[in-house]
């Protein structure tokens, strides 16, 4: 009498689980979330960011070619001095002396080039004169196919032409004697401020020494390092412009600046000048542009790292939205709680906000984003068995089988 009965159990089973059953239903729902930003009217300013470097323009290095032994030093830290002011005077060494000489062999080298080159146009100005007064006063009016004339005119011309050359010759003399002096004086045993200003960086004392100096091109010590002498003028920076900036720019905009040694500190300045016929370095062209400080301030030094805003337009009154919000010259506006498209009219922008020409009013709420999430709900349904109860596995209306 059991096997009939575990398949009673088992065919009740069967139907509770046909007759008696529940149904779960899954939906997705996709909810749309809106970042929104107001419509404003403000000012827009434009501007064109580059990094530089302060540049030596305020100031002159002193150095010399001299070497030997300091032997005293006439101004200090601070000092104001006037172009010639002796510096210091070294006690010369042999290879000091020899460079002090070589250097005044060079001067009077060069004094005596300049001199024969000037005494060379005396004589050339007397045979021009003496060609010029031959052919204007005895064949000028002469016919020009006369073989005389054309001789005379050639005469004339060449001797035109020699002192011509000549007047050259002495202009490149004089630039060799300058250039002798210069080096006469960098090897000089006296060392003498090259412009007017105030002396910093000098960092030298009696008995200290100054080695021997090389004009070859891989030395590193081509010239002694004295001191800087730095004039009153405000310094500037020097910043390399892309092709696609420098239309942007022009000599007189404002610019801020901010310097790597003096963070949160702001400095203002404006364009001075534009390298527009530019360099190219790896086939990219770059625009060497000078800005300069408005005001001079102590601690600004040469080769700092800077950071330069130029300031290329400013706009006021204008009605500003994100520049997120435009896609296309469509911005989205909320209206009744939906976002309606409309055709904009824009203009400039800071990267941040751009200008509406038209299309959208101060105060309008604008779509700057928009992101979904989706919500999941489940339904239920629940069958009933022919038996008329929720079907439990395991027996009839809760009772317990019994056996035999």
């Amino acid at each position: 009498m059991k096997l009939p009965y575990k398949i009673i159990i088992t065919l009740a089973m069967i139907g509770a689980v046909y007759f008696g059953y529940t149904k779960f239903f899954t939906s997705t729902t996709a909810t749309i979330k809106y970042q929104t930003a107001v419509a404003t009217q403000d000012t827009l300013i434009t501007s064109v960011t580059a990094s530089g470097q302060v540049a030596a323009t305020n100031s002159r290095t002193v150095t010399t070619i001299a070497s030997g032994v300091v032997k005293k030093v006439y101004v200090k830290e601070g000092q104001k001095v006037t172009t010639g002011t002796p510096i210091l005077s070294i006690d010369l060494d042999m290879n000091g002396q020899q460079q002090l000489q070589q250097a005044y062999s060079s001067l009077l080298s060069a004094q005596n080039s300049l001199q024969s080159a000037k005494d060379k146009l005396y004589s050339l100005q007397s045979s021009l004169t003496n060609a010029q007064n031959i052919f204007v006063n005895q064949w000028s009016m002469q016919s020009s196919d006369d073989p005389t004339y054309i001789q005379r005119h050639n005469d004339y011309l060449s001797a035109q032409a020699a002192y011509t050359d000549q007047q050259s010759s002495i202009i490149q003399s004089q630039a060799a004697l300058l250039n002798a002096q210069l080096n006469y004086q960098l090897a000089s045993a006296t060392v003498y401020a090259p412009i007017s200003g105030t002396v910093s960086a000098i960092s030298l004392t009696p008995g200290m020494i100054l080695n021997p100096t090389s004009s070859a091109a891989n030395s590193s010590n081509a010239s002694n390092k004295i001191a800087i002498v730095k004039t009153d003028a405000t310094p500037a920076i020097t910043v390399s412009l892309s092709e696609v900036d420098v239309p942007k720019v022009k000599v007189g905009n404002k610019a801020t600046i901010t310097l790597d040694a003096y963070p949160g500190k702001t400095f203002t300045g404006k364009i001075i000048a534009v390298d527009t016929s530019g360099t190219i370095s790896s086939n990219v062209v770059n625009y060497p542009t000078t800005i300069q400080f408005d005001t001079n301030a102590d601690g600004i030094l040469s080769n700092m790292s800077a950071t330069v805003n130029i300031i290329t337009n400013v706009d006021n009154d204008m009605i500003l939205v994100p520049v997120a919000a435009v896609k296309s010259n469509v911005v989205q506006i909320f209206n009744t709680g939906k976002p309606v498209s409309v055709d904009v009219t824009t203009g400039n922008t800071d990267n941040t906000n751009i200008e509406i020409l038209s299309g959208v009013n101060v105060g309008d709420t604008v779509v700057t984003s928009t992101s979904s999430s989706a919500t999941k709900t489940t339904t239920t349904t629940t069958g009933t068995s022919i038996f008329g109860g929720a079907t439990r596995v395991g027996g009839f209306g809760g009772g317990a089988p019994r056996g035999n």
